[in-house]
């Protein structure tokens, strides 16, 4: 092959999957910086310098990158700020949970969050009255880990006019218990009818849920091989403005452990991805 300087990076002795129907076929690839520069066969091994880092793969496939098509850093991100209810793995945890954010956030008009898993609920389905009894004089909204379906306490339900006599909206369904009554939980687009009156979050809020979401992945989310991800619902009301350190409306770690190792500061915003198009 022509001369060329040496690569940086050569993986070898192992089938690599190209994608490429004109090249099926490979067994060794260089990388130069953050470029592949070659496939091919031996003949690549022409690229190997005495700086060049070689890995053998000892037959085993090598995979381009894997995209992420559809992930939701932004809301995670706020939400890891804010009750962050991922750790807890039983109802009883759950509700401590609340108990303990709510306590050591006096300030929040609303206690927001989620991520509770509904394996820790019998049925997968949490009434109001344990969120009722932690938080009475304050609206809850949880949505849970997949995000079509969210908890709510009585207060939220009160003010968003939810009773035995609101009809289900059209793409969702209010989970009402023997007698009709609302039990807190709503699915799908019935989670909107609480998630409206939530604090909004503003283009700093969500530019900091961002690069918190971008920490936690870099730490311990992203899966060897994973490169470039996307956000399908992502949105901006303004253009953000990137600033360092964070912007201001982070603020003191929350009473429950921190995700990712590291410290989740606290901001009394809603993600922006409560409409039904962004829970899928």
């Amino acid at each position: 092959m022509p001369h060329h300087s040496p690569a940086d990076l050569v993986f070898t002795n192992g089938p690599v999957l190209t994608l490429d129907a004109a090249r099926t076929r490979a067994t060794t690839v260089a990388v130069t910086g953050e470029r592949i520069t070659a496939v091919g066969h031996d003949e690549i091994r022409d690229l190997v310098g005495p700086k060049t880092e070689v890995v053998d793969l000892a037959g085993k496939l090598l995979l381009p990158g894997f995209q992420d098509a559809h992930i939701h850093p932004v809301p995670a991100g706020l939400e890891l700020a804010q009750c962050d209810l991922t750790g807890s793995r039983t109802a009883a945890e759950t509700v401590a949970a609340v108990r303990a954010y709510a306590r050591s956030r006096p300030e929040e008009e609303w206690i927001t969050g989620g991520g509770w898993s509904m394996e820790a609920f019998e049925g997968g389905s949490p009434t109001k009255d344990l969120l009722d009894a932690v938080v009475p004089d304050r609206p809850v909204y949880l949505p849970n880990r997949d995000h079509h379906g969210a908890w709510a306490n009585s207060r939220a339900l009160d003010l968003a006019g939810i009773d035995r006599t609101t009809p289900d909206p059209a793409d969702g369904r209010i989970e009402r218990d023997t007698r009709g009554e609302p039990t807190g939980l709503l699915q799908e687009g019935a989670m909107d009818l609480v998630a409206r009156l939530t604090p909004p979050s503003t283009p700093a809020d969500r530019l900091a849920a961002l690069l918190r979401a971008q920490r936690c992945s870099t730490r311990t989310a992203s899966p060897p091989g994973r490169t470039p991800s996307s956000e399908p619902s992502a949105r901006w009301t303004t253009p953000p403005t990137r600033t360092s350190p964070p912007p201001a409306t982070d603020r003191s770690p929350p009473a429950s452990p921190a995700p990712c190792g590291g410290t989740a500061t606290a901001a009394p915003s809603r993600s922006p991805d409560s409409s039904p198009a962004a829970r899928n």
